[in-house]
């Protein structure tokens, strides 16, 4: 193609990490010893957590503390039983909403219910009001109270006024409160302002909490140590899947084919793990990881490389699933659908093998439409023109990527994802537009002025501004407000009773989360600088035992 050709390239940081088969090598942790030990503290957490539902309000705690140090995956079932049988025992919502049951308990209470789709009622928050209405003062001198509030009321769903209250209340006096309070718990305050449990990638809060729990007061040895070694073991495995990942990686040449895209081997690792770390769904991160590399190379050569007039015979070829890349476009461009067709059609052969057919035929769906949401976007770059805002916003659930990522995710799940799970993803449940509309304007909004530095297509705040005549401030809170009520969906869409198996929709959450830590207050994939702290901590750091 002739040097005379404009491109609309982007001034992309560079990767930061050199070659990760050599910065994450397998870890001499002493392996056997160690699995070992796990397995021996495992039966005796189990034991505990058994002995513990004599007292549920004690069962509870204990389930929470098991969330929190990222153990409970191994008493899931156990864990669910007795929730279900407590939420319908009039006795115990009775005792939660006595005055001897604190602020602190009610709020974990809360918390546990919700986060395994149990929607207990906002009103057990209802004795903690003054007779004017109003969350009565002397509750700010309880610091562990308040941040049990303040996470609590994370987990809020549409007209539930009370949460809505809780959450401004606690907020208003949080930030205070951590300077009078102990140097873990102060800390712990200041990181839950800046990313709550309800919207953190799991491995980070569980890294955090097990420094909390080693200095509370009814901190289990034994479950510390547990959660220690869990973590530690784990990390090898994630260690062992980011290699595989990054030999494909130089397998494929791909640096040196693909100049001009972000490469985000390992951030993109952190996303395959936000949304699932446990042991059973490893080959499912190494697939959604080369699925989010190729992604991310898709989404730079629409936005940030290809014209029009080539990305539409790339688009028409897949649109037809043409097996050669089409004449007519540069040699990277060629490269990518190669390689992505590659990827899609074994993925398809696999699944078939696994018994799963037309499972293939919907993944390649989520990424057409995908393609497609791209395409309108350069299209209206070329015109230079700024679309309505619900123009905008049917294109933006297309052009998050998130369909195909969702989908991607599923593919790994071969315990609970047949046909019928990607027939219904396709359907536009109302936690995928949930999902998708969090995904699309919580990165318009971290990313609107690294974006206003180039040649790109009007984003969801410009399409407002000009539309409704207001300030970049006002467009801004707007999406703010729009992503909020998203979050509320999607925290509804989590309550049972369910059409899919649970597991499933919280792929769709947890996708959601690693946009709240990613996306929140900078394009963090884009200024992987912004990253570098939790990798480390998660890939690279070991717990000391």
């Amino acid at each position: 193609m002739g040097s005379e050709v404009h491109r609309p390239l982007a001034d992309f940081p560079a990767n930061i990490w050199e070659d990760p088969l050599t910065s994450f090598s397998k870890s001499d942790l002493g392996n056997d010893k160690f699995q070992e030990k796990h397995a021996t503290l495992r039966e005796v957490v189990k034991e505990s957590f058994m002995s513990s539902k004599a007292n549920p309000i004690e069962n509870i705690k204990f389930i929470d503390a098991l969330c929190r140090l990222g153990v409970s995956y191994h008493f899931e079932r156990d864990i669910v039983e007795k929730l279900d049988k407590l939420f319908d025992c009039l006795d115990f919502n009775h005792m939660i909403r006595q005055d001897g049951c604190d602020l602190y308990t009610v709020g974990i209470l809360f918390q546990v219910f919700r986060q395994f789709g149990f929607k207990l009622s906002a009103d057990v928050f209802e004795k903690f009001k003054d007779e004017n209405g109003k969350f009565k003062g002397e509750l700010v001198a309880d610091a562990n109270g308040m941040l049990s509030l303040y996470e609590a009321a994370q987990w809020s769903t549409h007209g539930e006024d009370i949460i809505d209250e809780a959450l401004a209340f606690s907020s208003s006096h949080l930030k205070e409160l951590s300077s009078r309070s102990s140097p873990h718990l102060a800390t712990r305050i200041k990181n839950a302002l800046k990313h709550s449990y309800h919207k953190g990638i799991s491995r980070i809060e569980t890294k955090q909490y097990i420094s909390y729990y080693e200095e509370e007061e009814s901190c289990d040895p034994t479950v510390l140590e547990f959660a220690k070694i869990d973590f530690n073991l784990l990390q090898i495995l994630h260690r062992e899947e980011l290699s595989c990942v990054a030999r494909w990686h130089h397998e494929m040449d791909f640096k040196s084919k693909v100049t001009y895209t972000r490469h985000r081997i390992i951030e993109a690792y952190l996303w395959s793990l936000g949304a699932y770390f446990e042991p059973q769904y490893s080959q499912a991160r190494v697939i959604t990881t080369i699925a989010l590399i190729l992604f991310t190379a898709l989404d730079d050569m629409y936005d940030a490389y290809g014209t029009v007039e080539e990305l539409e015979l790339f688009t028409n070829a897949m649109e037809k699933w043409l097996p050669a890349a089409p004449n007519g476009i540069p040699d990277s461009m060629k490269y990518i659908y190669r390689a992505t067709m590659d990827f899609y059609d074994k993925l398809e052969e696999e699944l078939e093998k696994e018994g799963r057919s037309g499972c293939g035929f919907h993944l390649k769906k989520s990424l057409q439409r995908t393609a497609n949401g791209y395409m309108q976007e350069a299209k209206w770059l070329k015109k230079d023109y700024i679309a309505t805002f619900e123009e905008y916003k049917e294109n933006a659930i297309l052009s998050s990527g998130y369909y195909a990522l969702i989908a991607m995710t599923f593919v790994g799940m071969t315990d609970v994802v047949k046909l019928d799970a990607f027939e219904w993803l396709s359907s536009h449940p109302k936690i995928r537009v949930a999902s998708e509309i969090i995904s699309r304007f919580t990165d318009d909004i971290s990313s609107y002025e690294f974006e206003h530095k180039r040649e790109h297509v009007a984003t969801g705040i410009d399409c407002y501004m000009k539309q409704y005549g207001v300030s970049k401030e006002i467009g801004i809170e707007v999406m703010g407000n729009i992503v909020s009520d998203a979050w509320k969906d999607l925290t509804q869409e989590l309550m049972r009773p369910h059409a899919f198996p649970f597991p499933l929709l919280m792929r769709i959450f947890n996708l959601s989360r690693v946009i709240d830590v990613f996306y929140r207050y900078q394009d963090a994939y884009t200024h992987p600088e912004c990253l570098k702290e939790h990798i480390v901590s998660l890939l690279i750091e070991k717990i000391p035992i």
